[in-house]
């Protein structure tokens, strides 16, 4: 009976951290943010889109970017460009590559302004 027991501990002590990374003290998420990605995650919220949706959905992700990687985003969602990897391996690399004249690098990289993460809410 004690070994049983013993054995129940040690399983138990090897579940923690398992059980530590979904608790959200243990991420960067408040309780209420944590809660809804877990609903999402196991769909409770997850609603059909069409096609034109999901690229609509995509290339307002690269919205929000400066000028100078705006396009090739917007390129890269449209499919342009190569595709390396895999899913499976670990994921896909998408490579656009765009031609500009020295001179326009320049004046662009001189009105990059480096890009921010927004401050932590409280």
């Amino acid at each position: 009976m004690k070994k049983l027991l013993t054995l129940l501990a040690l399983s138990g002590a090897m579940a923690l951290p398992a059980m530590a990374q979904m608790s959200p003290a243990q991420t960067n998420l408040d309780q209420s943010a944590a809660r809804m990605e877990s609903r999402n995650a196991r769909g409770a919220q997850l609603a059909p889109v069409s096609a034109d949706q999901a690229m609509a959905n995509a290339l307002q992700r690269c919205a929000n970017l400066p000028a100078m990687y705006k396009a090739d985003c917007e390129a890269r969602v449209r499919g342009e460009g190569q595709v390396a990897g895999s899913v499976i391996g670990g994921g896909l690399v998408k490579e656009t590559v765009t031609t500009v004249p020295q001179s326009e690098l320049d004046r662009m990289m001189q009105s990059h302004q480096p890009m921010t993460m927004p401050a932590p809410r409280n």
